[in-house]
């Protein structure tokens, strides 16, 4: 594939619509590598860096940081951005497990309602009232998934 990639191809091979690729290029993340009759055209390096960009927006990072990581002047500012997104993903994981466990437990108990009649549920309510302040009223979560307590 040394041949310059017109959008349609790049974005076919990305798996993004080529107004994503117009977009990226507008926010500084790509840059076209030649013109042919008007035309953008691109070479495999930079389908290769569109491909990152989105493997950094399924790890959760913005197009801020995206552009953080790939405007970084050297390793540790790359790391100290990933090393962030790495800390929430701990804390989301966390908080994933917890209410995995809680709905496992829920499902087995041998009683009609979760809410009144199961063990593991009430020991978790009288847990949350016994330790007031451990957990943010809902809706106030500073990201989707996240608490403060976790």
């Amino acid at each position: 594939m040394s041949e310059l990639l017109t959008i349609g191809e790049v974005a076919e091979l990305a798996h993004v619509a080529t107004s994503t690729i117009r977009y990226y290029e507008r926010r500084g993340l790509l840059a076209a590598d030649a013109r042919r009759s008007g035309q953008r055209r691109y070479r495999t390096e930079t389908l290769r860096r569109l491909v990152f960009i989105g493997m950094m927006q399924d790890a959760g990072l913005g197009l801020d940081d995206i552009q953080g990581v790939l405007g970084a002047s050297g390793a540790a500012e790359w790391k100290a951005i990933a090393g962030r997104r790495l800390e929430l993903l701990d804390h989301q994981i966390a908080r994933l497990q917890q209410a995995r466990a809680y709905l496992a437990g829920a499902i087995h108990c041998r009683f009609d309602h979760p809410a009144t009649d199961c063990a593991l549920m009430g020991a978790e309510i009288d847990r949350r009232l016994a330790e007031p302040g451990t957990y943010p009223e809902p809706g106030t979560y500073p990201e989707p998934g996240i608490r403060p307590d976790s």
